[in-house]
């Protein structure tokens, strides 16, 4: 199976040694990463290093800020990479009006991104969970923009932790869920990729059209490269 990692899950490396890290990555079994920034290396250079090691610069991780101040030259470093997917990770989402008034900057955003060969999606976390008048403002989100350039990237461990069923979730919106992130959950607690209560096997069976990545946040089983090195070995057999 291709699994990607979110580098994210390794921030306190990349800070330390971005290509090394990237380095170690490629020889655990990751067949790519989705960016949370660049280091401050320019897209061609890191360009360069992927294609040096044969790892794939699948999307990246995008903030609104930037999304509003800099479009073009997102998706420029995006297109320089070799990036499919553009993903906001988090919006001020919180109430169905919250919503209502997102939904046409993404729908701008994603409609530029489409223009460009990309794909535009958002990550939701455990807020965007809070049912209002019995409807998650996340699932309004994506109500008001346009499915067509408007995508899910649902993070299976934060629909857990908001007490949402994930295999539930994606049976009912699977269509709009071009990439996912694997995520593992232990109670309330995110653990390596095969200790936890999430059926990852059966997400992966039941959305085999979708791009599959993984993230990491909490590490109880050594350091952040040791454990997402341990949940590569699990993940490539799925």
């Amino acid at each position: 199976m291709k699994i990607y990692l979110q580098l994210w899950s390794v921030a306190d490396a990349t800070k330390q040694d971005f290509f090394g890290t990237l380095e170690k990555v490629a020889q655990m079994g990751y067949a790519g990463v989705e960016f949370a920034g660049f280091g401050g290396i320019p897209a061609k250079e890191m360009k360069k290093k992927l294609d040096e090691l044969g790892l794939e610069g699948i999307s990246a991780h995008v903030g609104c800020d930037l999304l509003r101040d800099d479009l073009d030259g997102v998706i420029s470093d995006l297109k320089t990479i070799g990036a499919k997917f553009l993903i906001c990770p988090s919006a001020e989402l919180r109430t169905l009006e919250d919503a209502k008034k997102l939904a046409p900057f993404f729908t701008e955003i994603g409609k530029k991104c489409a223009e460009n060969g990309i794909v535009f999606g958002y990550h939701n976390h455990d807020f965007e969970l809070a049912a209002q008048d019995g409807e998650y403002p996340l699932d309004a989100l994506y109500g008001y923009a346009d499915p067509a350039f408007v995508k899910q990237q649902p993070d299976v461990f934060w629909l857990e932790y908001a007490g949402v069923d994930a295999i539930e979730y994606l049976t009912q919106h699977k269509t709009r869920c071009p990439m996912i992130h694997l995520k593992q959950i232990r109670g309330k607690d995110n653990v390596d990729a095969q200790d936890g209560t999430i059926d990852f096997a059966k997400i992966v069976e039941m959305c085999p059209e979708a791009v599959f990545v993984y993230e990491q946040e909490e590490y109880p089983n050594g350091t952040s490269m040791e454990c997402v090195a341990r949940s590569a070995e699990y993940l490539v057999t799925l």
